[in-house]
């Protein structure tokens, strides 16, 4: 039996396998898994004694017509070199390295390829996976993508010449809305008698009534902003500041991440 690779179990790579497991898509008897470290396997195997653990990546390519490389950025030419020679014919690769374009891929592995950039959003199922495909993917291949990541989130076909703003504001984000709540929060114990840590239960439990307002409630930004800010108010007056200071962060921020890109894509 054809089988559904996939090398690599580290972070997110473990949270997308688990994310798969839990689906039931694919059927977990058709699953097989490689990694460096076998002992990363051991709770895998005894909770979904089904799945296959390929002794290596070549036995793993040997069987498999769909493989996902779940390693880092500097370890996916390596990998694909390693197996180039054992891969089925019409073998579909999915990675999920932002820095690596399909046409770098393309150099050394002229098949059906897809990129996919997950989010650790996947992780509680609210994920934005985005997906580039190269011109030779079948159209069931699409639909196996589309599936497979259908079932941790939303999943959003991008031109890949727009993947990497769309990276920041998927898969970066989450870091960065994180890392903005904390700082708000630590500004407002900075200057008063609570807690940093009460600060940050306010503002993220605020954050989180926010978005189900905006999902669930079906409000627009303008709505909530119209209702929360009164004219003259101290609301309006801290928007205000907002308004005048943020565009320069966040330009900054696009500008910082997409130099960076630009380093990745020179390594491979």
């Amino acid at each position: 039996m054809e089988k559904i690779g996939f090398i690599g179990y580290g972070s997110m790579g473990s949270m997308i396998i688990r994310g798969i497991l839990s689906s039931n898509v694919p059927n977990h008897g058709e699953m097989i898994v490689s990694t460096r470290t076998d002992s990363k396997l051991n709770d895998l195997k005894k909770n979904y004694p089904e799945i296959e653990i390929a002794d290596n990546n070549i036995d793993l390519a040997q069987k498999c017509h769909k493989i996902f490389l779940f390693v880092g950025t500097g370890d996916v030419k390596g990998v694909i070199e390693e197996i180039r020679e054992y891969l089925m014919e019409y073998v579909h690769i999915i990675y999920i390295s932002a820095g690596l374009t399909l046409d770098d891929v393309n150099t050394i592995f002229p098949g059906k390829l897809s990129k996919v950039i997950p989010s650790i959003n996947s992780e509680v199922g609210e994920g934005v996976s985005l997906v580039c495909h190269s011109q030779n993917v079948a159209h069931e291949d699409v639909d196996f993508v589309d599936k497979i990541f259908g079932a941790l989130g939303d999943v959003v076909v991008v031109d890949e010449a727009d993947l990497e703003v769309a990276t920041n504001l998927t898969s970066c984000s989450p870091a960065f809305i994180a890392l903005i709540l904390r700082k708000f929060a630590e500004a407002g114990s900075k200057i008063s008698g609570i807690s940093n840590q009460e600060a940050e239960d306010m503002v993220m439990k605020t954050c989180y009534g926010t978005s189900k307002l905006l999902y669930e409630g079906n409000m627009t930004v303008e709505e909530i902003v119209s209702r929360v800010a009164t004219p003259g108010g101290i609301t309006e007056e801290g928007l205000k500041g907002l308004e005048r200071d943020l565009p320069r962060v966040f330009d900054e921020l696009f500008k910082t991440t997409v130099s960076k890109h630009e380093v990745l894509k020179k390594q491979f």
